[in-house]
């Protein structure tokens, strides 16, 4: 891809929320259209994610790629991505450990910042620990205060659900895609103006 990896852009800083919600809602639909094939990734990251010749985002490195037939662990995947249920064994849903790991890259999108380092149980991530306990409001008031700003709580709501540790009631695909937060993004001439600074800088 000539514009390198997603994650040379999101190093720039984090995007505007109208521009966020339009990036969020193409790499949803991205997983909608691999889960519908039966596809799980199992590697979602920045760094698997290109900026194509058209500057639409573009998902890549399907190394650990799983047929949901195949419930049992996946071989690899990256810390501060991998799905907290990856730590305890087999039977994996692995379309709600997508989702899980799709929640973290649209968190850094927004924020400009990772949501904590690990959820691994052997490391104690204080981070990772408010979500677990669902610590929210706690959670949130020193992201907001860590950027100066507020977040929409349709933001909050939808990483939430994302990032939610039991995978029973994390959030489906087909739910995701009618989000509310999605509503009203950036045109894509805007996404493109924006990524084209980036690229530049």
């Amino acid at each position: 891809m000539p514009h390198d990896t997603f994650l040379r852009i999101l190093k720039k800083g984090p995007f505007h929320i109208s521009l966020a919600k339009s990036l969020a809602c193409h790499l949803i639909h991205i997983l909608l259209i691999l889960h519908n094939h039966q596809v799980a990734h199992c590697d979602i990251k920045p760094e698997n994610i290109l900026i194509a010749a058209n500057y639409q985002v573009k998902l890549c490195d399907f190394g650990f790629a799983r047929i949901t037939q195949q419930l049992s662990r996946p071989p690899g995947g990256t810390p501060g991505y991998t799905a907290p249920e990856i730590y305890k064994g087999n039977n994996l849903d692995l379309f709600k450990c997508d989702i899980f790991a799709l929640g973290v890259v649209i968190f850094i999108i927004v924020m400009g910042f990772p949501p904590f380092q690990s959820n691994d149980p052997t490391v104690r991530d204080q981070w990772w620990n408010m979500i677990l306990t669902k610590q929210y409001d706690v959670f949130w008031k020193k992201c907001e205060q860590y950027r100066q700003q507020k977040y929409p709580q349709e933001f909050k709501d939808m990483i939430m659900q994302m990032l939610e540790p039991d995978p029973d009631k994390r959030i489906s695909i087909v739910q995701l895609i009618q989000n509310p937060f999605l509503q009203n993004g950036a045109p894509h001439e805007q996404i493109v103006q924006e990524v084209q600074k980036r690229v530049k800088k």
